[in-house]
């Protein structure tokens, strides 16, 4: 077990050790009666902060996939603000651990907040938002478009396995067209190399009679192996162009048949999700549109600044990274 390394007011280690080790993990960080555990790159767990001296944990998303931009393969970072302002950042390799430890720590400490200093500036602004739309006279012609989007969400959520299907299949497709051939090629040229080496090392090993250079040898392949397995970057279905533009145009088509007993459905079946719907009918509420396809078009300019760049609350996160891959992969058409 690692040491552990004060990042606020420090403990006594033999103290701390034992709350560690009853801890709830998640991921590299987890969750004591007294501290909260932050890990480092080769060290899970390594840092503590105790509670009352953390001010915010919130998420930080950074770009990571293939074109090095965009919400489909982020890399989510949680915040750790502490003392007078201090941070420490953790890397999380799945989404459901992070959202798993801040709901658990929102039961455990409601006092710290889950939102950064921009977050909560754009919680206000929402919240002003709302109350100003709550006193706007919209025109008729708004009040029907909401009208039919409102009827149009609700088509939608009958067809929960369609539009969770839909959403899936964009976002497969999308990292598929970003996947560059020369990075699969490379990739699966070095797990070959990896193969040739590792058989050279067993030979060095058995035939030869050179025990520790094979050895060396064999591992050194073992480990090009074992990188290029967990890359993804290898040859697969995942990443395979072909058969994700096949099921994500029957992802679409299936919608798109589903939705035949409703004619006037206001919105494209490829963009056929009740996130899709509440935001444009947010955006008609906020008077920024007053017909169905000017709200939409307002919706795809917005997805289209909303990059690693931009600080989103808890709530736009998770819609922006449900919905955006619909419009990348029909370059918000």
């Amino acid at each position: 077990m690692s040491k552990v390394i004060p990042l606020g007011s420090a403990a006594k280690e033999t103290e701390v050790l034992a709350d560690r080790k009853k801890c709830r993990k998640y991921d590299q960080c987890g969750l004591g009666d007294k501290y909260i555990y932050i890990g480092s790159t080769f060290h899970p767990r390594q840092y503590y902060i105790p509670y009352g001296e953390v001010k915010r944990v919130y998420k930080r998303v950074a770009a990571s996939n293939l074109a090095g931009k965009g919400f489909l393969a982020p890399i989510l970072y949680l915040v750790f603000e502490y003392g007078d302002g201090q941070e420490k950042v953790c890397s999380f390799r799945y989404l459901q651990d992070c959202d798993k430890m801040q709901n658990e720590l929102e039961k455990m400490h409601p006092e710290i907040s889950q939102m950064s200093p921009k977050g909560e500036e754009r919680a206000k602004e929402r919240e002003e938002i709302s109350r100003k739309m709550a006193e706007n006279e919209l025109s008729d012609t708004a009040r029907e478009s909401q009208k039919k989007l409102e009827e149009a969400r609700w088509q939608v959520h009958k067809r929960p396995g369609l539009y969770e299907n839909l959403a899936a299949m964009a976002k497969l497709k999308r990292h598929a067209d970003l996947a560059r051939p020369w990075v699969r090629n490379t990739a699966l040229a070095v797990l070959i190399a990896g193969a040739l080496v590792t058989a050279a090392g067993f030979y060095l090993m058995l035939e030869a009679g050179r025990t520790v250079q094979g050895i060396v040898v064999a591992l050194v392949g073992i480990m090009l192996m074992f990188v290029m397995v967990n890359s993804r970057a290898l040859p697969s279905k995942i990443n395979n162009r072909k058969k994700r533009n096949r099921e994500y145009e029957a992802a679409v088509a299936d919608m798109e048949r589903s939705l035949r007993a409703y004619p006037d459905f206001p919105l494209p079946p490829c963009y056929a999700h009740p996130v899709v719907c509440d935001r444009c009918i947010r955006i008609i509420q906020e008077m920024r549109a007053e017909t169905v396809d000017e709200a939409l078009s307002d919706l795809k300019d917005d997805l289209k600044k909303m990059d690693n760049t931009v600080v989103l609350s808890k709530d736009d996160y998770e819609e922006v990274v449900a919905i955006k891959p619909l419009f990348t992969v029909r370059n918000y058409e």
